[in-house]
Order: structure tokens, then sequence, then C-alpha cells
């Protein structure tokens, strides 16, 4: 559903329930960075990534969202644990931020907010960059750029969870290199999860939409 004011996203983040997913605990180690990759807009992500923060004991998170628009109004969160959405709201109609493909949805701020009460969230990245003029071969660029704000801005005190579109998240590509594997050559540490959506399982999450 696509939500068109900053009080209707206000009151949707405050009703978001989570729901408990079962995980396949023994095939995930407790790595210091561990990729999430997600098929974007599904109602259970958010959920599958507050049960992989306390299955692992992580504390950060790193959202495909582009850290110019959405880093700052992160930051301000971490600091006064409330979000600033009328500030979210008055972006231009084509901000990245009302985008609707489901990298930003109210089960993501519902996330961060359960993360943080819990005293489970010491940072949030914000590694993506707004989209500039297409070029050949623009996806490696920008997985390239991902990888590297993510690594610059990481604090390695910090076991991060990356929720990123699938393909961003792999490690055994041959058509290209992914953001997950430029990581891996300065972290080898790096393991990677694809999530699945049992059939019936998957459901349409809620986003911000572009005032009219």
């Amino acid at each position: 559903m696509i939500i068109s004011s900053p009080e209707e996203f206000a009151a949707a983040v405050d009703a978001y329930r989570f729901v408990e997913l079962p995980l396949d605990a023994a095939a995930i180690r407790a790595p210091g960075l561990l990729f999430v990759g997600e098929s974007h807009g599904v109602r259970e992500n958010p959920d599958a990534l507050y049960s992989l923060a306390v299955e692992l004991g992580t504390r950060a998170v790193a959202f495909e969202w582009s850290h110019e628009e959405m880093q700052a109004p992160l930051d301000a969160f971490l600091r006064t644990g409330s979000f600033d959405f009328d500030g979210l709201w008055s972006l231009p109609p084509s901000a990245e931020f009302f985008c609707g493909d489901g990298r930003i949805t109210t089960g993501h701020f519902a996330l961060l907010d359960r993360l943080r009460r819990e005293n489970r969230l010491d940072q949030v990245i914000a590694s993506d960059r707004l989209d500039p003029v297409p070029v050949p071969n623009d996806w490696q660029v920008r997985d390239r750029e991902m990888a590297e704000r993510l690594l610059a801005e990481w604090d390695l005190r910090s076991p991060i969870l990356v929720l990123v579109g699938g393909d961003h998240a792999r490690l055994d590509a041959t058509d290209g290199v992914t953001m997950a594997m430029v990581v891996a050559r300065e972290y080898p540490g790096v393991q990677s999860v694809t999530l699945e959506y049992p059939d019936g399982a998957a459901k349409s999450a809620d986003v911000p939409g572009a005032p009219a």
C-alpha cells in the first residue's frame, strides 16, 4: 500500500507488528558482516532482519538507501530516538525516498525503532547513492561504490547486517563483481544469505508515496 502523508506513515510504523520467523541458525555463524539478500517490497523482510539481529547479536544495519537523502535523517534518529517524517515528506516528489520499489517501507523504520529501544543498535548506514546518468555496466560501478561507502563508514566494533537486493549480496557471481564480492576482498569474514519466501508467506509492504 502507498501511504501519502507523514502522519499516516508514522501511524503505520507504530502499528507494525513483527512476526517471529524460523531461522536455519545452524547454517549461519556469527560473522562481523553478514549480507542479507532480499526481494524488495516483501512484508516479512524486516521481520527476518530483526530475527537475525537478535540471533547473531549484531549492532549495526546497512540499507540500500541513498546516503545523500537518508544518512542525515538516520543519524538524527540514532541521536534522538525519533524520526522526522515531516522532513522526509518535504523532499521533492522525485526523491528516491518515494521510489516505491520496496527498499524503503514502514517495516524498515519499525525495525530501527525496535532495535534502538532494545539497545541493539549503534550504527545505521545508507550505502547507496542517487542514480547518475546510466553508463554501460553501471551496475558494477554502483556495486563498487556501495561497497566502498560501506567499508568507509562501518564501525568495525559493531557487527553488521547489510540488507540489499539479492543480486548485490552474491559472493559467487560470474557475470561481474557484486557489492558483496568487493567487500569480501577487504574483509574476508563476509558471509551472505538469501531470504527465501515460501508460497503464500510473502506480502507487499507499505511504502511512502510522494505528495500530490
